[in-house]
């Protein structure tokens, strides 16, 4: 019964009653002034007959009295009253009831006489009561000498009432109807509205699938237009569910790249910004966020001055929107002092129309080639010198110097000299390589390390003499490390022996080994001229010099501290360094628990 709750029920079956009920009044109406209309000409033409019958029979000699007891008999049955007047409206027979003295009578009496007959509508009396009255000229017979007329009153409403059961059955018969019209019209709108309300109950979002199925082919059974919209609506259903899970396929493979593509960004180095022509951010990954020093609170939807405050970089993004050109820009952070790269790409087409920035720092690049460049001015120098001091010795022997015993003999010592100064740069250079490259092969295997510090210290003993600084072995008696023997033996000798360089005479080289629960512990402490603070963090490197005119003086070639720290690093090993100036520096190097 949910369809009584229709709306759209009612308004079927409500328009068909409206429209229904006034066509059937109309025709009510129609019908009712027909068959009265048709009740008063019968009405009419019956009067008028009897009235001609009634002069016939006046006539034929029958006596008037006779005649007109006998028609008022008769007429009486259609409420009709019947006199038979003078031409001065008086009665011929005595009848018991005068015919009304009315003026209108008068007036149809009169015009009966002229023309033979007559019939008004008129009203007599004080209440003004309608009748229709006819009027017949009796033509003066044998027996008669003067015109008489025949009168006959009847009812204006007569008619109506002979009509009054024929149209209290239309009536009915048309209530009837309508009521019948209205019961099938109901029918036929609930059966329309029903499926209609389970369509519009089981095509919402909210219903299940099988249930909506089930609905659609129910209905489409019908052999009729709400089958065929069934029918059409289940197969529209089944493309909508099919591009519905096509576009499920595209959303997950749309979301799954835009995951790998956002967890791809999100792990890049490089700091990664998209932005669209007014400069709103649209994407930025975690890199940018670290290089660029961007907040939390700053994120998509902002614009990228919020986010970046240097006007350098903020005009390079303009120009590539403007241009839309690929722009570029290097600059250097006030607080990191980090070298940034900026390169911005302009999108120009597309529905992310904007620009993309990447930013990458450089850093360690421009740290790198600055090493290089040291590298080679240091590599450069430091064979020149040498080669400088053996070409000059040359010319001066090829001179004339081989004829002088003494100045040939201190000549060929300093070629000498400067020959295994550059084959021990050489060799350092080489041996550094191998070790930065991992291409030096190292043999892990316990190492006494007491040992080893012995045996460097008695080939450093004749130049310890020499420069008047003693050497001294202290600490653990035993201390065994799992490393490479001789990469230890490097890294001793030539700590032992950049001590000794800058220990003047009356100083102490100190090597002490220490074995504790953290590490065995090789330390290297020297009494010498220390290191400034500030260059601490330098002195590894290849031939950095903290004094470069007196390190010369000394001898060495600039690379022992390079040496040494990346073979710490080969081993698992950490150096560092502590100094005084003026006092002394402390090497410690820290091997791997074994």
């Amino acid at each position: 019964m949910n369809w009584l709750k229709s709306r759209l029920f009612w308004k079927i079956t409500g328009l068909y009653a409206l429209l229904s009920s006034i066509a059937l009044a109309g025709l009510m109406t129609t019908m009712s002034s027909r068959f009265e209309r048709q009740a008063s000409t019968e009405q009419q033409a019956s009067i008028s007959a009897a009235l001609d019958t009634i002069s016939d029979e006046l006539h034929s000699g029958i006596t008037p009295n006779e005649v007109i007891e006998t028609w008022k008999a008769r007429m009486a049955n259609q409420q009709a009253t019947l006199w038979l007047l003078d031409e001065n409206n008086r009665s011929v027979i005595a009848t018991g009831d005068p015919p009304p003295s009315d003026i209108a009578i008068q007036s149809i009496v009169q015009m009966a006489v002229r023309s033979d007959r007559s019939m008004r509508r008129i009203r007599i009396g004080t209440e003004r009561q309608g009748y229709i009255a006819f009027a017949r000229n009796v033509a003066p017979g044998v027996d008669r000498a003067t015109t008489e007329i025949l009168l006959a009153l009847v009812r204006d409403d007569v008619a109506a009432e002979r009509a009054a059961p024929v149209r209290s059955a239309i009536t009915t018969s048309v209530l009837f109807m309508w009521l019948i019209g209205i019961i099938c019209a109901a029918f036929v709108a609930a059966s329309l509205v029903r499926p209609l309300q389970a369509m519009s109950l089981k095509l919402d979002k909210s219903a299940e699938k099988a249930d909506r199925e089930d609905m659609l082919l129910s209905i489409s059974d019908r052999h009729d237009e709400l089958g065929h919209v069934a029918t059409s609506l289940h197969r529209m259903e089944e493309e909508r569910q099919e591009r519905i899970d096509a576009l499920h396929v595209a959303e997950q493979e749309a979301r799954s790249s835009a995951d790998l593509l956002s967890a791809v960004l999100d792990s890049m180095v490089e700091g990664v910004i998209a932005i669209d022509p007014e400069q709103r951010i649209v994407f930025m990954n975690t890199g940018a966020r670290r290089l660029l020093g961007i907040r939390r609170v700053i994120g998509v939807g902002h614009r990228l001055y919020e986010a970046v405050r240097v006007p350098a970089f903020l005009e390079t993004v303009q120009d590539a929107l403007t241009s839309k050109k690929m722009q570029t820009l290097e600059y250097r952070t006030a607080r990191e002092r980090a070298h940034l790269a900026l390169v911005v790409i302009p999108i120009l087409t597309g529905p992310h129309a904007g620009a993309v920035t990447v930013v990458r720092d450089v850093s360690e690049i421009r740290r790198l080639e600055a090493m290089r460049r040291d590298f080679v001015s240091g590599v450069s120098h430091e064979l020149k010198t040498p080669l400088t001091v053996i070409q000059a010795c040359t010319d001066t022997l090829l001179d004339g110097a081989l004829s002088d015993p003494t100045a040939a003999e201190r000549f060929l010592k300093q070629i000498s000299e400067q020959s295994e100064r550059l084959l021990q740069l050489i060799i350092g250079m080489l041996q550094l390589a191998r070790v930065e490259s991992g291409q030096q092969l190292l043999h892990f295997e316990p190492v006494d390390v007491f040992a080893v510090a012995q045996d460097a210290l008695r080939g450093f003993q004749t130049i310890a003499d020499t420069k008047s600084v003693s050497l001294v072995l202290t600490g653990a008696k035993e201390m065994k490390v799992v490393a490479d023997d001789q990469a230890v033996q490097t890294i001793l000798c030539n700590l032992v022996d950049n001590a000794l360089k800058h220990t003047d005479a009356g100083g102490i080289v100190t090597v002490e080994l220490k074995v504790n629960e953290l590490a065995p512990t090789l330390i290297v402490l020297d009494t010498g001229t220390g290191i400034p603070e500030e260059v601490l963090g330098r002195i590894f490197e290849r031939f950095y010099r903290v004094d470069r005119d007196r390190s010369r003086e000394r001898g060495g070639t600039g690379l022992g501290l390079a040496i040494v720290k990346h073979l710490c690093q080969s081993l698992g090993a950490t150096i560092s360094v502590t100094s005084t100036l003026g006092q002394g520096s402390e090497f410690r190097v820290q091997f791997p628990r074994s």
